[in-house]
């Protein structure tokens, strides 16, 4: 089943945008507000107008909201968001991998849920659906001022293939961008954060954790294309992100025979591993909460 609305326009190739970043997440009611966060760590970057940004949290939240509460029969399913951003043009496609349309009666009819609030905000919608398959749901932001960010400096997008490294967590992020992962780790690990009972105090340690992985990932990646992922537990926190350069994460660890100190990053972990992937390493770091100090509120 397919469903459009809005201005008759081909859809983006999301294959050739500039910029592309793609979350997978499990359906729960807290990933809605993951979603946002993303998306404000994008903005954040990419300077885009905050109308603009009011707009999409807005119209992808309700495709967000619309899989959580629909999608899925028994238990927690996938949730996936790709977004691509050119010159002119944002798309976002959130996809489900739930019954779809045709196990849904008309009281629940999915194709009503949202939809006039994603319709008037995107000026071009698609809903796609079969049965037991899943659905996605397409939306287009045209002319909205969007500037096309510099590559990064040094680093190839095609040689992407031969670095990727898969990763695994409850949330896993990927990127074109270098200089975009520093913010959407920051914000999705704080916002994962506050949803396992971490302190203030180590809440806040936070910040420095994902400035220092991003200053390191800024000298040391291996492609533009990058992932990181999040796995969280009772007060504590495991990050797993790459791919790096071979060697560089040596320059993390304290040298006794150099006498080179240890890193930020060392000193602000509980753990810091570099684990070589082939060709290219992978960085793990544990953040965990010992203390008994109040939490911050969840996002």
């Amino acid at each position: 089943m397919v469903f459009l609305a809005g201005k008759a326009r081909a859809t983006l190739d999301v294959t050739q945008a500039l910029t592309q970043v793609q979350l997978e997440l499990p359906s729960r009611p807290e990933s809605p507000a993951l979603v946002r966060a993303a998306l404000a760590g994008i903005a954040e970057q990419l300077e885009f107008d905050p109308q603009l940004l009011d707009d999409l949290k807005t119209a992808v939240s309700e495709a967000c909201n619309n899989v959580v509460v629909h999608a899925y029969r028994d238990e927690p399913g996938s949730l996936d968001v790709a977004v691509a951003i050119d010159v002119d043009a944002i798309e976002v496609m959130v996809r489900d991998r739930g019954s779809g349309f045709g196990r849904v009666t008309t009281s629940e009819d999915r194709i009503g849920v949202g939809l006039p609030i994603i319709n008037a905000l995107a000026d071009r919608v698609e809903f796609v659906s079969t049965c037991g398959t899943g659905t996605q749901v397409r939306m287009e932001f045209i002319g909205r001022g969007v500037a096309k960010p510099p590559p990064d400096p040094g680093l190839e997008l095609e040689s992407a293939a031969e670095h990727r490294v898969p990763v695994a967590g409850d949330v896993v992020v990927t990127v074109t961008s270098v200089r975009l992962l520093g913010s959407l780790l920051g914000r999705l690990a704080r916002a994962v954060a506050s949803t396992v009972r971490f302190s203030l105090d180590r809440f806040s340690d936070l910040y420095l954790v994902a400035d220092a992985i991003n200053a390191y990932a800024r000298a040391a990646a291996a492609s533009a294309r990058m992932a990181f992922a999040i796995r969280a537990q009772d007060k504590r926190l495991e990050l797993t992100a790459g791919p790096f350069q071979a060697g560089s994460g040596a320059l993390l660890l304290p040298d006794a025979a150099s006498g080179r100190p240890a890193s930020p990053l060392a000193l602000l972990a509980d753990e810091l591993a570099v684990e070589r992937a082939g060709a290219v390493e992978m960085l793990r770091v544990v953040v965990a909460d010992r203390s008994r100090g109040p939490a911050p509120e969840p996002v």
